[in-house]
């Protein structure tokens, strides 16, 4: 009888063990997930300040005097003159 009731015991356990919810309790609904993905996409992801890419004055690194180019990214301007891309720091926002 001992082993009888400890088998329940183990196999009802185990069943409330393996139930990922409370039945009656609804998980995440397909609704509220895209406004959690976009929340998180944006602090991700901020929009990006500089959406210009015209001519900007820049100040070569290696200095001299300031010049005016195209932003490529990452301090590296095409100057408007032509000629090889100058490091250089934005004087602009």
């Amino acid at each position: 009888m001992k082993h009888l009731m400890l088998l329940i015991l183990v196999c009802t356990a185990a069943g409330c063990a393996t139930l990922g919810t409370v039945p009656g309790t609804q998980g995440n609904t397909a609704a509220g997930a895209p406004e959690a993905t976009t929340s998180i996409a944006a602090t991700i992801d901020p929009p990006s300040e500089d959406q210009n890419s015209g001519p900007r004055l820049f100040i070569p690194v290696t200095g001299g005097a300031p010049g005016i180019g195209i932003p490529l990214g990452g301090d590296l301007f095409l100057p408007v003159t032509g000629g090889a891309p100058v490091i250089g720091i934005p004087t602009g926002p």
